[in-house]
């Protein structure tokens, strides 16, 4: 069976990309968690998924903009409901202190918008939690990939892709060529954006196929007969329980 990843934390029971949402995961018995980074003005690693905090937050503007003290001063749970209020934007090493024993920890780089350190901060950390192992560093943008095998070889990362003009490029191109061009170890795909004849030939590569953000039962299932290697979703029980009664 695919591993169950539970999308920025179990994010329909708590606040997206919070430490409530990651224990909930972990509560689940999720196989991992997907999660989304940036730098803070002073260089923490923080956690959320948009370039601004306008949407899960009481304040706005750009993260980079923002110190770590100052981003932790904005409420990041009330917008999802009056029982987070109070939660605050976590740092990476946050997170990791509650994932770091499960299964598969995906760290998607939100590529920088100014050119920043993101990248090998990020694989500093994960090396300093002794996590390679359990770690897959995702991105949309191709370079962040390479920049990431260029600091350490032996880091899994993974090649995100969507429907806009660069995935209907990867897609045409070949996405386990384009993979294997970055070395990369595995292709994230949109869940309908992969066939099963790809499937075959990117694990013919020893590529794994994560795919996301899968929600729906037809979606689980047929995901699962083509071989998938982790399914992201929002609602990992539900996956969780779709899969343990197939």
């Amino acid at each position: 069976m695919p591993l169950v990843l539970a999308h920025r934390g179990a994010n329909k029971r708590a606040p997206q990309n919070t430490l409530p949402a990651f224990r909930k995961a972990v509560e689940f018995n999720a196989d991992g968690i997907e999660t989304d980074v940036h730098l803070s003005k002073d260089g923490e690693i923080v956690i959320c998924h948009n370039y601004t905090i306008d949407a899960t937050s009481n304040g706005e503007g750009l993260i980079r903009d923002y110190t770590c003290d100052e981003l932790k001063k904005f409420d990041f749970g009330s917008y999802f409901s009056d029982e987070f209020k109070g939660v605050t934007l976590p740092t990476l090493s946050e997170a990791l202190d509650i994932v770091k024993d499960m299964q598969l920890i995906n760290i998607e780089i939100k590529a920088p918008q100014v050119k920043n350190d993101l990248v090998k901060r990020t694989v500093d950390m994960v090396q300093k939690y002794g996590l390679r192992d359990r770690v897959i560093i995702s991105c949309f943008n191709p370079e962040c990939i390479r920049e990431s095998k260029e600091i350490d070889p032996g880091i899994r990362t993974g090649l995100l892709y969507e429907n806009d003009d660069l995935g209907k490029e990867i897609m045409a191109f070949g996405v386990e060529k384009y993979c294997a061009q970055l070395n990369a170890n595995a292709a994230h795909p949109g869940k309908d954006l992969i066939t099963e004849e790809e499937v075959k030939r990117l694990h013919e590569m020893n590529m794994m196929v994560n795919v996301w953000t899968v929600n729906e039962k037809e979606d689980i299932l047929r995901l699962t007969e083509w071989g998938c290697d982790a399914l992201i979703s929002d609602i990992p029980d539900f996956v969780m329980s779709v899969l343990q009664n197939r």
